[in-house]
């Protein structure tokens, strides 16, 4: 199988206009007069079970429009896939199926959505909070219509949200079912139906406003699709790209530790503290002042050399630092542009504005002992692939590098110390300091120590006309 983009996030970044996506953990973040400041937007977990309409036409049809996957089997899988969120232990979550999607506008209950204007008209209904819809694509012509590629397996998107408590209020979600249409020739590539279902419970991730996380990523290189499963078992379901086997062929879990982890967190039940502890802290660019948004941190459990697994690519759990903190703070430089779209003086509303959060990161863990380090988020995730708060993400400055108990911007990016973590626990002060031999306000910065003085310049110009 080649990597297929799962594009779940382009279209939520037209529906809800007024946000930018967060990821590497929340999706959306609140800001000082949207939502709760600094606290992720979720489904009120009061207001359980989150209620869904499905399409009742079939879930693929082949070219000669011949039923592939019926509708029953479709329901099954769909309900299979939602159970995969909900049995999370250490989360409170639940869905019910409402039954079939209600009329609005083109599309008449009772019919299968298949052309554009039906799915516009059903987004209005998600908008204005009648129903959260997840639809059947059977030949691929919706996506084909709405201008997306050809790889785009399927999507998520929130219609709607209450900026005032800070939750999610409608969602829907679109399957292309011409991954299923039993054709395997280009373009028309065809998923099994476990990657393709690990694909859509990918889109639920959204659907309940998880973003994109990205550890164990030398697998995009790797361009195999049959991964090392040590290193699968830690990808997380919610990684920007299909790749790899399904998770359940080889043998696994459908979620990794970092899914359980991040859906744990944004609605944890009373468990979640005896089954987790917390390790947070801010990463700083060389000067050890300044605090680095975007930058992919990973909390690794150290291997165990007693077992033929390694824990350190299965267990891993990763944020993004900055997630809390917006990702287009403004700038009045546009504000006399002609277009109103064109003023971004006051940026984007979702996103806090604490600056003690520009660099910040958290990651739960189960109880273990682990190793921290930073990497750059992959710079092809972008738009609605992004990992964290910026697209395009920042190259760091210097190396990927572990903390250490002694760091600095000079220490050997490969010295690592460990932290022993137990339930509850909540370890916090665990600051990088990125390396970099040039000591710099940010990469693309000079701080001015690399200036001569002007009087430096006189002499040398002096000096030059006596020659």
């Amino acid at each position: 199988m080649r990597p297929v983009l799962i594009a779940s996030c382009l279209l939520l970044c037209i529906f809800f206009t007024a946000t930018s996506l967060q990821a590497g953990g929340p999706l959306v973040v609140g800001g000082p007069k949207f939502g709760t400041d600094a606290q992720p937007f979720t489904w009120d977990p009061g207001k359980m079970p989150i209620q869904y309409r499905l399409d009742p036409g079939p879930m693929a049809v082949n070219p000669s429009n011949a039923t592939v996957i019926d509708n029953a089997a479709g329901l099954q899988r769909v309900q299979n896939m939602f159970a995969v969120w909900q049995s999370v232990p250490t989360a409170t979550i639940s869905f019910s199926n409402a039954g079939p999607i209600l009329s609005a506008g083109a599309y008449v209950t009772g019919a299968d959505v298949a052309t554009v204007p039906q799915f516009n008209d059903l987004v209005g209904s998600c908008k204005s909070g009648t129903q959260n819809p997840v639809m059947f694509d059977a030949n691929g012509q919706i996506m084909s219509g709405l201008g997306l590629s050809a790889s785009v397996i399927g999507f998520a998107s929130g219609c709607a949200l209450d900026s005032a408590s800070g939750h999610l209020t409608g969602a829907l979600i679109l399957m292309n079912g011409k991954f299923q249409d039993g054709i395997n020739t280009s373009p028309n590539f065809e998923l099994t139906a476990n990657e393709f279902d690990e694909a859509i419970t990918h889109e639920i991730g959204h659907f309940l406003g998880l973003g994109h996380s990205q550890i164990n990523v030398d697998l995009v290189q790797s361009q195999s699709s049959s991964c090392d499963v040590d290193k699968l078992a830690g990808l997380p379901l919610m990684f920007p790209v299909e790749l790899c086997q399904a998770r359940k062929d080889a043998g696994l879990p459908v979620l990794s530790p970092d899914d359980v982890s991040w859906i744990s967190s944004l609605y944890p039940n009373p468990t979640f503290v005896s089954n987790y502890g917390t390790i947070s802290g801010t990463i700083y660019f060389p000067d050890a002042v300044s605090q680095v948004q975007g930058v992919n941190v990973i909390a690794r459990a150290v291997d165990d050399p007693r077992t033929p697994q390694d824990e350190s690519r299965r267990i891993a759990l990763s944020a993004v630092s900055g997630y809390l903190f917006t990702g287009n703070p403004g700038q009045s430089i546009t504000a006399s542009m002609p277009e109103p779209n064109e003023n971004n003086t006051n940026g984007d509303p979702d996103g806090s504005r604490n600056p003690k959060l520009i660099g910040y990161y958290q990651v739960a863990v189960p109880p273990g002992t682990y190793t921290i380090e930073v990497e750059a988020v992959f710079p092809l995730f972008v738009g609605g692939s992004g990992v964290g708060p910026l697209s395009p993400p920042i190259a760091i400055p210097g190396s990927p590098e572990f903390w250490n108990k002694d760091e600095s911007a000079f220490d050997f990016p490969l010295a690592r110390d460990t932290i022993t973590v137990s339930p509850g626990d909540k370890l916090t002060g665990i600051d990088i300091i990125l390396n970099n031999p040039t000591p710099t306000f940010d990469q693309f910065e000079d701080s001015g120590a690399l200036f001569g003085s002007p009087l430096n310049f006189m002499l040398a110009a002096v000096a030059e006309a006596c020659a």
